[in-house]
């Protein structure tokens, strides 16, 4: 083959996406959604569409209202708790509501009293060794919360449990669309 021949491939298959493209095109409501390497479509989706259809499981998005802005964010979440974000928002944006977007993997799993985004029931425990994936309860009706935990937490299933993220992991939306790219 040329060495230097571009080759277009369509998938439905996000982890195939994920591992054979230098660059992907998401194509949604009959236009692009966003184009870039994997890596910044996995860590900078422009929105809802594409942050849950890059990783997977997919991202969990959380409602909440804009209750700090500067140079990080702070959302109070609905369901209690609250969100710090690295994304930048102004004045204008106090007291939007958002969704926080945090992956199942970027979840921690946070003490008594420490701050965190989201809390509520482990319905579900998967082993799969290395980490750990735990299934909530459905947030407003949505899809149900996952976490991803490393290790083993088999005794997890049924007790409430709390999850944080670094602030450089959790990605605010506002209408479908990141407030990182406006």
């Amino acid at each position: 083959s040329m060495p230097d021949s571009t080759m277009i491939y369509v998938t439905h298959d996000q982890v195939e996406a994920m591992t054979l493209a230098t660059r992907i095109v998401v194509l949604a409501n009959k236009g692009i959604a966003q184009v870039g390497a994997p890596l910044e479509l996995y860590e900078r989706p422009n929105g809802e569409f594409v942050a849950q259809f890059i990783g997977s499981p997919a991202m969990n998005l959380l409602p909440g209202e804009v209750v700090r802005t500067g140079q990080q964010t702070t959302v109070r979440m609905d369901g209690g708790g609250m969100a710090v974000s690295h994304y930048p928002t102004t004045q204008a944006d106090m007291g939007r509501k958002v969704n926080v977007g945090v992956r199942p993997e970027d979840f921690l799993e946070v003490a008594e009293g420490a701050t965190y985004i989201f809390e509520g029931k482990v319905n579900i425990t998967e082993a799969l060794g290395e980490v750990t994936l735990l299934y909530f309860d459905k947030v407003a009706g949505g899809e149900p919360v996952i976490g991803k935990l490393p290790g083993i937490h088999a005794d997890l299933r049924g007790k409430q449990v709390k999850l944080g993220a670094v602030p450089e992991k959790v990605h605010i939306f506002a209408d479908g669309q990141s407030l990182l790219y406006r």
